[in-house]
């Protein structure tokens, strides 16, 4: 097999278009697009979701 660069291989195929992992957003750039408020909204929810489940198991 020839030892040649896959990259540009890997953009023709549809398969292999999707990155292999997540991009890494810096703090500053999530603050910025509002990601930072974002996941922080998920987070609260999250928490008071628990809280109620456990609300309703304990009484």
């Amino acid at each position: 097999m020839a030892n040649i660069a896959k990259w540009n291989i890997r953009l023709r195929h549809e398969w292999l278009q999707t990155p292999l992992k997540k991009k890494r957003i810096k703090r500053a750039e999530k603050a910025r697009c509002g990601l930072l408020a974002a996941e922080l909204r998920k987070s609260e929810k999250a928490a008071r979701k628990a809280a109620s489940k456990a609300a309703a198991t304990a009484g």
